[in-house]
């Protein structure tokens, strides 16, 4: 055999290896995929599936890359870390893998984690993505106008040119509406005063002062009648609104616990929930809510697991109202939700939608937690206006006793996120501290 059918045949022997390789790598990564999916984490065998994944990441797979972004996202195998789960999406973009950088785009358009809201952000990475979920969702957003002015025609375009199931569902739907309502005009004011008030800033807080374990303020105990109303991600678009009744019972033991009932629409929940400063949380509260369109026609309802709530109650021309931020998570998705209040009165009256949205204006919490439920890992995300001393720390809820300090010391003015990672945790409540100088915030989680 001469040199040239040596080589030849050396270079068919390589090619059949590499394509076995690659074979090999695809059944590694669909098998990934499907653990994944299937959402029965084992921690032994998470690890394993992690490390399989990173080391073909290291060799150069760009799709293992952009995976090993999702179970840093999810918290798979390696502690839960949004930051580490955006590089390796980056590092999978510039590889030339289009399920990356759509990936991205959905950290920025949902705000997940400690990865901060932005619609530009999701705009920029859905455009460079040639994945059809990314050409999904930049539709929805020109559709909607979230973050970019209105175009209904161009959202159907996309969608037609989209032939994925979930754009052939949504574009069925879309194309039976002749004209895009908007939620605000559409309403007739029914309380004009209302909202001037609001938007001038004027009408009493009445501030609900922090109380010991075991007390809640009477201007908060009994039946309330009003509106729950879910904004986009971004929290300045109300994308709809529900009848809602809120009855919150009397504290029952030393501990704080209330039963609470929350009604949106048909769907109801009661459930026991701790009362402590401002603050009612929630267990195992949730509610089933109709999607505003559905991407499956199996798929027309969404459960919300309820939380926990933030209370304000706000006097306006002498109407007690109660305003509630929700936090919530999506159970079908695992994801949390969008951002939602409850404004409510006494005697349920009548509130305009510009009203609302001018509710809605409140700000968020300082302490943010990522999950709540937690079950393995918690991100506690705050932001710092100035250069300050912070301590922050875990309290078991019932004992009082410190379960792990995170941090103490100097920290420079910004964002900060720290991570609590320990499996060997209780499944329980627990109190998130964070002291910043002399002012303590606190916030209660719970433990799967």
């Amino acid at each position: 055999m001469n040199r040239n059918s040596i080589m030849a045949l050396l270079a068919i022997v390589l090619c059949m290896s590499l394509q076995a390789q690659e074979a090999d790598n695809d059944s590694i990564l669909k098998s990934v995929e499907d653990y994944i999916y299937l959402g029965d984490f084992d921690r032994k065998e998470s690890k394993r599936v992690f490390k399989q994944i990173e080391k073909l990441s290291q060799a150069g797979d760009a799709a293992a890359t952009c995976l090993l972004g999702i179970l840093y996202k999810d918290g798979i195998g390696a502690p839960l870390s949004f930051d580490k789960a955006r590089e390796q999406f980056r590092a999978a973009h510039e590889m030339g893998n289009v399920k990356a950088s759509y990936s991205l785009g959905y950290l920025y358009l949902k705000g997940l984690g400690n990865i901060p809201q932005d619609y530009g952000k999701a705009l920029e990475w859905f455009t460079k993505s040639n994945h059809p979920m990314a050409k999904h969702w930049l539709a929805k957003m020109y559709y909607f106008g979230y973050g970019v002015p209105k175009d209904r025609a161009r959202a159907l375009d996309i969608l037609t040119n989209n032939p994925i199931y979930n754009s052939e569902v949504l574009l069925g739907q879309l194309e039976k509406m002749d004209v895009i309502e908007d939620l605000t005009a559409q309403d007739e004011i029914q309380n004009g005063d209302l909202f001037e008030a609001m938007a001038d800033g004027q009408g009493e807080i009445l501030s609900i002062a922090p109380t010991e374990m075991g007390t809640i303020p009477e201007s908060i105990t009994g039946n309330w009648k009003g509106q729950w109303m879910e904004m986009d991600w971004s929290g300045t678009q109300m994308t709809r609104t529900f009848p809602a009744n809120l009855t919150v019972g009397e504290v029952s033991d030393v501990y704080g616990t209330v039963e609470s009932t929350i009604q949106v629409g048909e769907s109801s929940t009661t459930s026991e929930a701790i009362w402590r400063n401002g603050d009612l949380t929630i267990f195992d509260g949730q509610v089933t809510i109709e999607k505003q369109f559905t991407d499956h026609p199996d798929y027309t309802t969404l459960d919300y697991g309820l939380n926990s709530m933030s209370f304000t109650v706000r006097n306006l021309e002498g109407t007690d109202y109660l305003l509630g931020r929700l936090e919530s998570q999506i159970l079908n998705w695992s994801e949390p939700g969008p951002p939602i209040m409850l404004v409510l009165t006494r005697e349920g009256t009548p509130i305009s939608k510009e009203a609302l949205a001018a509710f809605a204006e409140q700000g968020d919490s300082f302490i943010k937690l990522y999950p709540n439920p937690f079950i393995d890992d918690l991100l506690i995300h705050y932001e710092l206006e100035t250069d300050a001393h912070v301590q922050v720390g875990l309290m078991d809820y019932y004992g009082g006793s410190n379960v792990e300090n995170v941090t103490n010391g100097f920290l420079r003015a910004g964002e900060h996120v720290h991570t609590i990672s320990n499996g060997s945790l209780k499944s329980g409540i627990y109190v998130v501290q964070v002291q910043v100088n002399d002012r303590l915030y606190t916030k209660l989680v719970v433990k799967r």
